[in-house]
C-alpha cells in the first residue's frame, strides 16, 4: 500500500504553503482531476498525486505557465496515462454513501419540518391564552372599579342620614 498523506505533510514534502496546495488542488479538481478524501472529507495525497504536483509545479517555474494552464495539462496527461486517482469502485461506494446521507437527510429534514408545525401550534395556542388573560384581567379591573364606584356612592347615599353626632362620631 503507497503512502497517503494529508495537506499539511504534502505541502512540506513539496516545499510550497498549504494554501498554495489547497489552491493548486482546487484547480487540478476543477481540470476533471480528482483527490481521495478521508473521513472528514480532507484531502488525501498519494505518491502519484505529488508527483503530478511536482510537475504542475514545473511547468509554471519552467516554462512559465499559468497555474491554470498548468493544471490543465497535468489533469490531461494524468487522463491521457489512463490514471485514476479513485478506482471506480470507490466512486461507487462514495456516490453510495452521498444518496444515503441525503436521503437520511430528507427524513431529518421531514422530522424538524413536523416539529416546527407542532411548536408553531403551541405557540398560537399560547398567544390565545395570553391575549385571554389580558382580556381577563382587563374585565377584572372593570369590575373592581365599579364595585369600589358602588361602594362610594352607598357611603354617600348613607351618609346622608347621618345626624351630626354620628358623623364626628365617624371621624374619630
Amino acid at each position: 500500500m503507497e503512502k497517503e498523506v494529508f495537506t499539511s505533510e504534502a505541502a512540506k514534502a513539496l516545499g510550497i504553503g498549504v494554501s498554495t496546495l489547497r489552491n493548486y488542488a482546487v484547480i487540478l479538481e476543477s481540470k476533471g482531476y480528482g483527490f481521495q478524501r478521508g473521513a472528514n472529507n480532507g484531502r488525501i495525497f498519494r505518491k502519484k498525486d505529488l508527483d503530478n504536483i511536482k510537475e504542475m509545479i514545473d511547468s509554471i517555474s519552467k516554462e512559465g505557465w499559468t497555474v491554470e494552464q498548468a493544471a490543465e495539462a497535468t489533469a490531461a496527461q494524468v487522463a491521457s496515462r489512463g490514471e485514476q486517482v479513485l478506482p471506480s469502485a470507490e466512486k461507487e461506494i462514495t456516490i453510495g454513501k452521498l444518496t444515503e446521507k441525503i436521503h437520511y437527510l430528507e427524513e431529518k429534514q421531514a422530522e424538524l419540518a413536523n416539529i416546527n408545525e407542532k411548536l408553531t401550534m403551541k405557540v398560537e395556542k399560547l398567544a390565545e391564552k395570553i391575549k385571554d388573560r389580558e382580556r381577563d384581567q382587563l374585565l377584572l379591573e372593570r369590575l373592581e372599579a365599579s364595585r369600589n364606584k358602588k361602594k362610594r356612592r352607598a357611603i354617600a347615599f348613607f351618609r346622608s342620614f347621618m345626624t351630626f353626632s354620628e358623623k364626628k362620631y365617624l371621624r374619630k
